[in-house]
């Protein structure tokens, strides 16, 4: 490269960062903006500096009650009690955004009652446990996050009575909405077809997904979500988006013992159920109504007052959003006078609920229709998200602030998703090493200094983001580049200021911390339940370990080993071949190693944690875990071939 190229691209840096935000990556008028005569927002700050979410909305249709606890005149619904509490953060600061802030307000702690017999455990933390009260029992949809949280939703609902629970509904797979279980129930009454525990048939295979395959990184990535690492309130996380904390403690799993496909019409203590499948958020996903009430559970199908997740940035798997907003379509065929949810406030009164629902189909099915047509016109992902805006109408819904999704970062994955990664530029099949391309873009830019330099005329001129890609690169190179990694931390930080969307809020705090050297350990999200693990199937506990082959180390082993369980008559293989681990769950012939214990065996190893081989030794010495071929020398070197996870202080998401 000649040096006046060179010259010319740093002026061409610097003078971009020198100019207001506004300025220095401004976007020439899009056929978007001359089709409706309206300028393209550049901030979700500036999306929300003149909307006033608490006015009446629609003339009347839908509007907040004088409580803020939920939506309609209250000739249904009222609030029952009131705790004084409220778990979110809800004073002004200049470092909470303002819409944050009135999101944190309508989330005070109370029993909401519908009609005589449906309550709700609203605020309690992120998910809402509902009861319904029938003839002889009652039923829970969504036990709670935790048992810790579920326990304090229990005890309010004793308040008002005492009568046995007859089931509980898993709403869908997610950690917020099953892992309260064991407050409520017990294995034995489960297990006696005393309880029902009431899921789609997937629901399963599902958790066993998120507490194990990736339980370690989803877990990780889940406490960036939450700005675990920080400090709770202004400098730190503000409320959940869904709810006002995601309240942690035991993470607890009963496997279901009734499951539906597509749709399950049930009476349960004199209650009459329709439960039905409608894949959204997860395909498990399932909705309860009561036909007698015309109430609707709407369960997580509408995640709360906010602009859906249609891609969560903590990691997931596609979710479809025609798949979505054709399953609000199925719900909006019910007849409902009044809709509760996992997440958010109830609505009361049939033209609200219809209100409600068909705005957040309209929003999502406008978010994916519109990515399909400019993806249509070669448009990459960055662009995408200068030209899919959602119209007036449904920007300044009440239920549609973007706290908890946006529509930036759901048009990037739709792309991914039908489209995947490769943007059709050769260049992005074969880039430059990770490292080495960092070395060459410090060079490009005239080196560390000048970035430095560079970085902080961004921060100056309000483009926080620009300065952090930027700093990027120096601390690839160099990850104790500590005035780097400060600089950075300080760009997120005024950036996290300006947001509304409390993930993004959220990243950029805990990012902060990580750079700074911060980071708080002793308040992080683990997906990693040993009561999870030993509820699963077998078949799932052991296919979680092929994914963890050290596979260079097997390339020339050939080898097999195999537990076999007298309680429960499982035969469980897992086949090391050249690099690969195979499943067989079927008997297998000639195993290597041979095992012959229990599964209740194999759960008190899973408990056991790091002091497994203790217990695998007492075991050995009763007779309850023997080897009928090969020996504990064997079974060492066997499991040697298999990873174990990094702690989540050894895992680093931007320091890298």
């Amino acid at each position: 490269m000649t040096s006046s190229l060179k010259k010319l691209l740093i002026s061409v840096a610097i003078s971009s960062a020198l100019l207001p935000a506004s300025v220095a990556f401004a976007t020439p008028t899009t056929e978007a903006e001359s089709a409706t005569g309206q300028s393209l927002q550049t901030s979700s700050a500036a999306h929300y500096q003149n909307i006033d979410f608490n006015k009446r909305y629609n003339d009347g249709v839908l509007f907040e009650h004088e409580s803020n606890l939920f939506w309609g005149k209250g000739e249904r619904i009222k609030v029952l009690s009131k705790t004084g509490e409220t778990l979110a953060y809800v004073e002004d600061s200049p470092l909470v955004h303002d819409a944050l802030t009135k999101h944190s307000r309508k989330m005070d702690q109370a029993i909401i009652q519908v009609d005589d017999n449906v309550f709700l455990g609203y605020g309690y933390g992120l998910d809402t446990p509902v009861m319904i009260e029938g003839d002889d029992g009652i039923i829970i949809v969504d036990p709670g996050e935790s048992v810790q949280m579920a326990a304090s939703v229990r005890d309010a609902f004793r308040e008002i009575t005492d009568k046995p629970v007859k089931a509980i509904i898993y709403s869908h797979n997610h950690i917020d909405h099953i892992s309260g279980v064991r407050a409520w129930v017990t294995d034995e009454e489960v297990a006696s077809g005393e309880v029902k525990i009431i899921a789609q048939e997937g629901l399963t295979a599902a958790v066993a997904n998120w507490s194990s395959n990736l339980g370690t990184l989803f877990g990780h990535r889940t406490s960036y979500t939450g700005a675990k690492h920080v400090e709770e309130g202004k400098h730190g996380t503000v409320n959940d988006g869904l709810g006002p904390r995601f309240m942690q403690g035991d993470i607890s799993f009963i496997e279901p013992n009734v499951t539906l496909k597509d749709r399950l019409d049930i009476t349960i203590a004199g209650v009459e159920l329709q439960i039905v499948n409608v894949p959204s958020e997860t395909k498990d996903e399932v909705v309860v109504y009561l036909p007698n009430q015309k109430i609707l559970h709407a369960a997580e199908v509408l995640q709360g007052e906010n602009f859906p997740n249609l891609h969560t940035i903590r990691g997931t798997k596609f979710r479809d959003p025609a798949m979505w907003f054709k399953g609000i379509d199925v719900m909006r065929g019910f007849d409902t006078e009044i809709m509760i949810n996992s997440h958010g406030r109830p609505v009361e009164g049939k033209e609200a609920v219809a209100n409600v629902l068909t705005s957040y189909r309209d929003a999502i099915q406008y978010t994916h229709d519109q990515s399909i047509r400019y993806m249509n016109k070669g448009m990459t992902p960055d662009e995408l998200v200068e030209v899919v805006k959602l119209p007036k109408h449904l920007a300044e819904h009440p239920w549609l602030g973007e706290h908890y999704g946006t529509v930036a970062h759901a048009v990037r994955q739709i792309y991914v998703g039908y489209v995947g990664f490769f943007e059709a530029d050769p260049w992005q099949l074969e880039p430059m090493a990770y490292e080495q391309r960092a070395k060459a873009f410090v060079e490009l830019m005239g080196g560390r200094d000048n970035i430095i330099k560079t970085a902080k005329a961004a921060i100056t001129a309000e483009n926080y983001t620009f300065a952090a890609e930027i700093l990027s690169y120096p601390i690839t190179i160099n990850k104790q580049d500590i005035e780097a990694r400060e600089l950075k931390a300080k760009a997120y930080k005024e950036w996290a200021a300006n947001q509304v969307n409390i993930n993004w809020r959220n990243w950029a705090l805990n990012a902060s911390a990580e750079l700074e050297g911060t980071r708080d350990f002793s308040n992080l999200i683990s997906f990693a339940s040993v009561d999870v693990l030993t509820a699963l199937p077998s078949a799932q506990i052991f296919d979680m370990m092929t994914a963890t082959l050290i596979a260079e180390k097997t390339l020339n082993v050939a080898t097999a080993m195999t537990y076999k369980f007298a309680d429960t008559n499982e035969s469980m293989t897992i086949e090391i071949r050249n690099g690969i681990a195979q499943l067989h769950t079927t008997p297998y012939s000639g195993a290597d190693i041979q095992i012959e214990t229990t599964r209740e065996v194999l759960n008190q190893i899973l408990i056991a944690g790091p002091k497994a081989q203790q217990v695998i030794g007492e075991n050995l010495g009763s007779g309850k875990f023997k080897f009928t071929n090969g020996d504990i020398k064997d079974f060492g070197l066997f499991m040697s071939y298999f990873d174990k996870p990094m702690t989540p202080e050894e895992i680093k998401l931007i320091v890298r």
